[in-house]
């Protein structure tokens, strides 16, 4: 695979479907928060090996490739991060597609422990959210009011290919679940499952990088299958991904741990920004 840097497009998402289970109590609410970040959640920009490893300047995690993904589901808890003045993001997800160089979708669903600049009198720090984005769809940010996410949350999250639709779904346990049904702009291809600790990518005079990522010590991935399948299962092939900062992945930025727990857990540690 050789390194690519994605260009985002302006296309809006169709939000179909919006059903919140907020205290057991269901109905219809606005999805977005005001205050969305100018960042995308892009698909790997990165180098692979025959063997299964990875490196990428914008992904930590797994991917699986080497059969039509129809499903894919992981859990985390959410991580604390710890701040210093720069502005920095951390974002944990589950979905579908984006790991091959011909494949510039992505359909996935997540949060971010992200850390803010102060604006005027608004403070900045540590702030927590839900998301999902049909990549090259724009980001869309679920409600911090209807949607709270906190550090030690228990997340758990799902795209499930529905027809020619896509069904995300992410549920803060105890708290709240929030299930959209989305139609993809581009065609994808359904070629591989990924669940990721990612540093999102900024544009500018259509140059696009990944930004700083936020120091959030360690998170584990849990429950992790893909078709129903463990990350290991022998239908795959799994690529174990280290984020650098550089091409020749000298200086590693998160490093992911082997998968434990019947193929379905591993860990991804913070390194550097």
């Amino acid at each position: 695979m050789t390194f690519r840097r994605p260009t985002r497009a302006g296309r809006a998402v169709v939000l179909l479907a919006a059903l919140p289970v907020v205290a057991g109590l269901v109905g219809v609410a606005p999805s977005t928060s005001t205050a969305a970040p100018t960042t995308s959640r892009a698909p790997f920009a990165g180098t692979a090996s025959k063997h299964g490893t990875a490196n990428s300047l914008d992904w930590a995690g797994y991917a699986v490739t080497g059969a039509t993904v129809t499903t894919v589901s992981g859990s985390w808890t959410q991580p604390a991060v710890s701040c210093t003045g720069k502005v920095t993001q951390s974002a944990f997800w589950v979905g579908i597609d984006g790991y091959a160089p011909t494949d510039p979708t992505v359909q996935q669903v997540g949060t971010d422990s992200d850390c803010t600049k102060k604006v005027h009198k608004t403070p900045g720090g540590p702030s927590y959210y839900a998301w999902f984005e049909m990549y090259p769809g724009p980001l869309v940010v679920l409600s911090s009011t209807l949607y709270p996410v906190a550090p030690g949350d228990s997340l758990s999250a799902s795209v499930t290919l529905v027809g020619a639709a896509y069904h995300l779904v992410i549920t803060d346990a105890g708290h709240w679940t929030f299930s959209t049904l989305e139609v993809a702009t581009t065609v994808p291809m359904d070629a591989s499952a990924e669940w990721i600790v990612e540093a999102p990518t900024t544009c500018s005079g259509g140059k696009c990088k990944p930004v700083g990522l936020a120091d959030f010590t360690s998170v584990g991935f849990t429950a992790a299958t893909a078709n129903g399948q463990p990350v290991d299962a022998s239908g795959f092939t799994s690529h174990q991904i280290t984020m650098t900062k550089t091409k020749k992945g000298s200086i590693v930025k998160a490093s992911t741990s082997a998968l434990g727990t019947a193929g379905t857990a591993f860990n991804v540690t913070w390194v550097s920004s």
